[in-house]
């Protein structure tokens, strides 16, 4: 981002050098959360209401019947009914919105006959206007999609929006039930997709116990891996604490300070570290703790549960370091310009101009005389300088604590073997430390991928809902992808 411009054009000074604005004050820590946010997909914050969809199509309200099916769709209208909610019917080639007041409304909609009449429920649209508005959604269907007249058998349909959906960050879980349809065995499929990283309040989290006894679960997503720390208390982290030392204080070695943040709390996988040491000293004491064997690894007690294997099956994981100072302070340069909007009024001959009362230097060099900000303080991401020879993943560790219980396998970031102070070019900057899943195949075979597919009424396999998902698989591979990250500071 570049100095902002006089009115002038010709080159002013910054003003956030002029006005000292400090990067690194006591509001750091939510700084480098909101900006770990905005460069981290799956940070998306939901939006809007939370959405039902049910599937009213002829032949479905025979599903609906089965006394076990019934049983779970009476739990979730009762549960999802609970707080603000949309509730659409598919059918008649249309989206349409029900106006039901509570769950004994909705209940005698779904047990009506009548209300099931033709074959043309819309679920490609229904499923692209759920990616479009981004909140959790549970979609009840068979999944049998006619388009102009015809059904739909092997072709891929859903697999653009299901990849859109999942390239946010976001998941797909289904829950499915078996039933037949005269001679046909049938699936219905309670179909939640879960917005963002899931918390106490999400979909997900209050369907799951209704839904998971009677179904056969199966979770499409790219990050189906959960992540847990151990650290000894709520404020230590996963950094080295020499535990022969005799006070805390001493124990402290890397003096970690107040400002300590994880972002576990929120949902948000990043944990932001201010140490009181310089990169000279954290290298000395690196040396001499080697000695005892000690401090070899720099971050400890990050888990993961690998276990969750219908999607993928993960391989390696990887260290990427990087200084992103520069594009850290843009960030924090072009949040803190949208703090500063300027007072306006109109010239002698009605044109815009800043008030003659504006006196904030920001607002006078960072926006236009209409109001808006200048094009070069609206953030946009660059891209970080990497740092070769800093860290690297404990593989050892890695492999033997995966091997003992993939719940529970270890991510620890150790020193890489030529690890030197003077490998950290800017030793004042922020350094970020990315976890990197490096390789994971596609799971596309199975009992569960079979339950994704039919053979219809007139003898046809229906393959259209298995491809969906194994082209999304194949698409999205999580290579190369962030599963965590550590920010360090280190004294200025």
């Amino acid at each position: 981002m570049s100095a902002c411009k006089s009115s002038g054009g010709s080159p002013s000074e910054d003003p956030f050098a002029a006005t000292n604005f400090n990067f690194y004050d006591q509001d750091l820590g939510k700084r480098i959360e909101a900006y770990h946010n905005v460069t981290t997909p799956g940070n998306e914050i939901k939006r809007g209401t939370p959405a039902l969809y049910i599937d009213f199509s002829s032949g479905i309200n025979k599903a609906f019947s089965d006394p076990t099916i019934k049983n779970m769709m009476s739990a979730c209208f009762n549960t999802i009914l609970a707080q603000q909610f949309e509730v659409y019917k598919l059918g008649s080639n249309k989206i349409s919105l029900l106006n039901v007041a509570n769950t004994t409304e909705l209940g005698q909609q779904v047990s009506d006959p009548k209300q099931y009449a033709d074959i043309w429920a819309p679920l490609q649209s229904s499923v692209e206007k759920i990616v479009a508005d981004n909140s959790d959604a549970l979609l009840i269907t068979d999944f049998e999609e006619w388009q102009k007249n015809i059904e739909v058998t092997n072709t891929a349909f859903l697999k653009i929006p299901f990849s859109k959906w999942l390239e946010k960050g976001n998941s797909i879980h289904f829950f499915i039930a078996d039933y037949k349809e005269g001679k046909v065995n049938k699936h219905l499929y309670f179909t939640i997709f879960s917005s963002g990283n899931p918390d106490a309040g999400s979909m997900i989290s209050k369907l799951e116990s209704k839904l998971a006894p009677s179904t056969t679960r199966f979770d499409l997503s790219n990050t189906a891996y959960q992540l847990s720390t151990g650290y000894p208390s709520e404020k230590s982290g996963g950094i080295f604490y020499d535990d022969t030392a005799k006070s805390d204080k001493a124990k402290n070695v890397l003096d970690l300070k107040e400002g300590y943040l994880n972002g576990t709390k929120s949902g948000h996988n990043f944990e932001f570290y201010p140490l009181g040491l310089d990169w000279k000293n954290i290298d000395q004491l690196h040396s001499t703790y080697a000695a005892q064997n000690q401090f070899n690894d720099f971050f400890r007690k990050l888990f993961i549960d690998l276990s969750n294997e219908d999607s993928y099956t993960f391989g390696n994981f990887s260290v990427k370091v990087s200084d992103v100072t520069t594009d850290f302070e843009n960030f924090a340069k072009a949040e803190e310009a949208k703090k500063h909007q300027p007072k306006l009024s109109k010239g002698s001959n009605g044109e815009a101009k800043f008030s003659d009362k504006e006196s904030d230097a920001i607002a006078l060099a960072c926006y236009n005389t209409d109001g808006k900000l200048k094009a070069q303080w609206v953030y946009k991401t660059q891209p970080s300088n990497p740092l070769n020879e800093v860290f690297t993943l404990n593989q050892t560790l890695f492999s033997n604590t995966r091997a003992a219980n993939p719940k529970h396998a270890e991510l620890g970031v150790a020193f890489d073997p030529k690890f030197s102070a003077a490998n950290i070019r800017n030793p004042d900057g922020l350094i970020r430390v990315d976890i990197l899943s490096n390789t994971a195949t596609p799971n596309l075979q199975g009992a569960k991928m079979a339950k994704f597919e039919w053979i219809n009424a007139k003898n046809i396999p229906n393959t259209a809902l298995s491809e969906s998902i194994k082209n999304t698989l194949q698409e999205l591979k999580p290579v190369d992808k962030v599963v965590y990250s550590y920010y360090i500071k280190t004294k200025q």
